[in-house]
């Protein structure tokens, strides 16, 4: 017996407790979607700085928005519409389909505070030479036929501040515009670009604003439709596309839901299938899956307590925990259903499972040192996962379940396998050429081997990144991936640290090597330059004298240019502008995305981010020539002051991570022949444990790199659940087993081929990689370690049963 009754009732109590106790723990936790898990978990500085330009930088709010499927003249009327829509929510900070990039609003806060933002406020430009020059030159604009200068702003600002700000303010870079709406090139997609009012970590606000994009489209769509009966012809293949950074993570946040549901559904239909066809008993069927689900039970409520919250990708990882915890239920049911006494509870037999438990944690060990808190995740949820399981296993279902069960006679599929492995015993010669072959290949290819590629860990699927691609290239946008990142104590530091930079960039866009910038302190200067250019200001009676002395010279006389001078007097004595003064304007917009603050412990540092555009080469944006820059900027770069190349950079950080889990998987694997040895206490036998598991993994990786995959982070953790999974079975091979033990294996292998092949149909690429190297590394380790065991071979079924 395995325990008397009453200590049996104690265990379910206690088990009862225990899921009572890990349930109420899962309904209170945190669920989170967004890709924040896959940044690296302890960054450096630079690294801080780049992971918070890249939760709180102004790409994050953008939205690209396509509109297809009419012709041009129902397109650009469908858009300019649907874009009015958009304005009238306060979701949408700003929405643009056309140049007209500056309201009314933003032209009053540009002629008020001219002095205080244009760069050119100086004393040297109220000298009458000066003033006498850029008169003459903007009367001449005046006068001009397509002149965009007005005779009241002359009056009032004749140096011609307001229009160089409006100039400068306004990006020059754009698509082509039709009938007041951009398009893209060949004139079959209208465009829009829209700026959310939310963080951009808000993914529920981001969910709120894409659903009233959906709506507010139809809604257009539906008026523009009962105009007329031609109206209604146009627009039936018309539909909206949407891309951009909060478009993929709302996306991104459904396709995991739908995925974790619906292939965690079929991979638990199938096993189910399986087991209930062996077990033909519905009790035995859920007293089997109760080790399974108490171990997504306690691998939630691991991660939750450990980490605060637990991410869907985690869960979703439970459809393939699965496939291993399973195992337990199969060996203990097939081991007990063989003789009447003490069966299941051979000593050898959960010893050989306890160690291959342990061989698993091992390996699953080595992700908590990963650096990425999705990994660390999924490594905490499996390790406590197996623990529950196999515990549930061996105390549990004791007690739940009568000495003897009797399920369907697998002997006879024991005895095909068996001898299967008998005639196959010569084809471990084959497995070796096949290894040898894989390891040459593997070494002849090593600079090609690996990809460094961080977009390799993104589960945003392809079919979305292509559409961001094609809606980037429309509209001419250039590409977001240099920058100039800063960082101070203060908000006025930072200021004055970006007001540095800018005469260096303006003559680098002189020379060509940019093609312009946005920049926070342009938008906002800081106090100190606001104060200095007040003070460069003349009183009234310097300002009328100096007119007095240039106006010989112009057809203009000082006295109608009293305006000018009541400005310049006024904007003396003007309260500086802060950016409270921009909050409901499109340049308090874009400060709010340049200019912003990273808790970093108790204290909040500051961060501007200057955006570099790259020149254009035939109306198209161009590359930056990162290294030209780098060399330019390098005697006023420092640790606070950084030149970024987002995708290098990033690169860089995860071939940094990739190189440190290389070396602690290494550490597992040699963690795990330790214990092996240990355990068997045998150097023969933990060879022959480990060679047919280290065949497997060198296949798999040379049949990956035979399909044109290049290795990644994501492959190694593919290897370690091989050898983890794997090593249960090379365990129960390496020694004598009876049929009913052997069919065993080859059930567990099924099911867990089915709980790791299913994750292959899913649109998620992380999970689809993990499903490929997983399933087929499975069912190889399974293949070798049949054919390669040493004893199995030597000893008969009749034999191995009266053992």
């Amino acid at each position: 017996m395995y325990a008397t009754q009453k200590n049996q009732l104690i265990l379910q109590i206690l088990w009862f407790l225990g899921v009572l106790l890990c349930g109420w723990v899962i309904v209170n936790t945190d669920y989170r979607t967004d890709l924040s898990v896959f940044l690296p978990s302890e960054p450096n500085k630079k690294e801080a700085m780049l992971l918070g330009q890249l939760q709180n930088g102004a790409a994050n709010r953008i939205l690209l928005v396509g509109i297809e499927g009419s012709d041009t003249a129902t397109l650009a009327q469908i858009g300019k519409s649907f874009a009015g829509k958009l304005r009238n929510h306060s979701v949408f900070s700003h929405v643009l389909n056309d140049q007209s990039v500056i309201d009314p609003a933003e032209q009053e806060l540009i002629y008020t505070y001219r002095y205080l933002l244009s760069p050119n406020t100086s004393a040297e430009l109220f000298t009458p030479k000066s003033l006498e020059t850029l008169i003459h030159g903007n009367l001449l604009e005046l006068s001009s036929a397509s002149g965009l200068l007005s005779k009241s702003l002359f009056m009032r600002d004749p140096t011609g501040e307001v229009m160089a700000l409006v100039d400068r303010l306004t990006p020059v870079q754009g698509p082509q515009t039709i009938n007041g709406q951009w398009f893209n090139d060949r004139g079959d997609r209208a465009l829009l670009l829209v700026q959310l009012a939310s963080t951009g970590t808000d993914t529920k606000a981001q969910e709120t604003a894409l659903q009233l994009m959906q709506t507010g489209f139809k809604d257009v769509v539906q008026s523009y439709q009962t105009q007329n009966q031609q109206h209604a012809q146009k627009t039936e293949n018309i539909r909206i596309v949407i891309s951009g950074p909060a478009s993929f993570a709302v996306s991104t946040q459904n396709i995991i839901k739908e995925e974790a549901s619906r292939l965690s559904g079929i991979g638990l239909i199938l096993i189910i299938t399986i087991l209930l066809y062996v077990l033909r008993n519905l009790k035995l069927l859920f007293a089997g899956l109760l080790p399974v689900f108490s171990g997504v039970f306690a691998g939630i409520v691991a991660v939750s307590l450990g980490f605060g919250s637990v991410h869907a990708m985690t869960i979703g990882f439970g459809i393939t925990l699965i496939g291993e915890s399973i195992d337990y239920s199969i060996y203990f049911f097939l081991q007990r259903s063989q003789t009447a006494e003490n069966s299941g509870n051979n000593p050898m037999f959960w010893r050989t499972v306890g160690l291959g438990v342990m061989t698993s944690i091992c390996g699953f060990s080595t992700l908590l040192f990963s650096g990425f808190t999705g990994l660390m995740q999924l490594a905490t949820f499996s390790i406590a996962g197996l623990l529950v399981a196999v515990l549930c296993t061996r105390w549990i279902l004791p007690t739940l379940l009568p000495q003897r069960l009797s399920i369907h006679d697998l002997n006879p599929v024991g005895a095909w396998l068996r001898q299967m492995m008998k005639k196959g015993h010569h084809f471990r010669y084959f497995i070796g050429f096949l290894t040898l072959s894989a390891v040459l290949l593997l070494v002849s290819r090593q600079d090609h081997l690996w990809s460094y590629e961080l977009n390799d860990l993104s589960p945003i699927p392809a079919a979305l990144l292509d559409l961001d691609g094609e809606l980037r290239a429309d509209m001419g946008a250039a590409d977001v991936r240099h920058m100039l990142l800063l960082q101070d104590k203060t908000q006025e530091q930072v200021l004055q640290r970006c007001e540095q930079f800018l005469p260096r960039l303006d003559a680098l866009v002189a020379q060509g090597l940019l093609g312009g910038y946005q920049a926070p302190c342009v938008y906002l200067p800081s106090q100190a330059k606001q104060i200095q250019r007040q003070q460069a200001l003349p009183d009234r009676e310097r300002l009328e004298q100096v007119l007095q002395e240039a106006a010989h010279a112009l057809p203009v006389s000082a006295q109608s240019l009293q305006g000018f001078v009541e400005d310049v007097a006024y904007s003396k004595t003007l309260p500086l502008l802060r950016a409270d003064k921009l909050e409901n304007s499109t340049f308090g917009i874009t400060l709010g995305v340049t200019l912003y603050s990273v808790k970093a412990g108790e204290d909040l540092i500051h961060h501007a981010l200057i955006q570099l555009q790259a020149p254009l080469q035939d109306g198209k944006a161009a590359s930056l020539n990162h290294e030209a820059l780098q060399t330019e900027l390098f005697d006023i770069l420092d640790e606070q002051s950084v030149l970024l190349d987002l995708k290098q950079d990033f690169n860089s950080i995860y071939k940094t991570y990739l190189s440190k889990i290389l070396k602690y998987s290494a550490a597992g694997f040699i963690a795990i022949i330790v214990l092996l040895l240990a355990a068997l206490r045998s150097l023969r036998a933990t060879l022959w444990v480990i060679l047919p598991l280290a065949c497997a993994m060198l296949c798999v990786t040379a049949l990956l790199h035979l399909l044109g995959s290049q290795l990644n982070l994501l492959n190694v953790i593919g290897l370690l659940l091989i050898f983890a999974v794997g090593s249960n079975y090379a365990l129960f091979f390496s020694s004598s087993q009876s049929n009913m033990t052997l069919a065993s294996l080859l059930l567990a292998t099924t099911t867990t081929v089915i709980g790791y092949g299913v994750l292959i149909f899913s649109q998620i690429p992380i999970l689809q990689t993990i499903g490929i190297t997983v399933a087929s590394g499975v069912f190889l380790a399974l293949i070798f370690s049949a054919l390669m065991a040493p004893v199995a071979l030597r000893k008969d079924s009749s034999s191995i049963s009266r053992n």
